[in-house]
C-alpha cells in the first residue's frame, strides 16, 4: 500500500507569505520540486523539471546543496518571525 504524503500542504502552509517572499526564484523552485507530488518523482525527473523552471543545468549535487541552504534559510526565517510574535 502506497501513501501519498503531501509536505507542501503540512510545510509550506504553515509559513507566513512574508517568509516565502524572501526566497529567490531558484529557492523557490527548489523548494516546490522537493515537496508535494513532486517529491515522490525519481530525482531525474526533478533535475528536468528544475532545468526545465529555471533554464540551467541540475545535477543532484547542486540540486541536494542548494535544498540544504534553502531549508537553512527557512528555518532562520521561521525562528526570526516567531520571535517577532512573541
Amino acid at each position: 500500500m502506497k501513501i501519498d504524503i503531501d509536505l507542501k500542504a503540512g510545510f509550506l502552509q504553515s509559513l507566513k507569505r512574508e517568509v516565502l517572499a524572501t526566497l529567490s526564484p531558484e529557492e523557490r523552485a527548489v523548494i516546490e520540486v522537493s515537496t508535494g507530488e513532486m517529491g515522490n518523482k525519481p530525482d531525474a525527473v526533478k533535475l528536468g523539471w528544475l532545468k526545465m523552471r529555471t533554464k540551467e543545468t541540475w545535477t543532484k549535487q547542486r540540486y541536494l546543496k542548494a535544498l540544504d541552504r534553502t531549508m537553512k534559510k527557512l528555518r532562520e526565517a521561521v525562528a526570526e518571525a516567531e520571535k517577532k510574535d512573541s
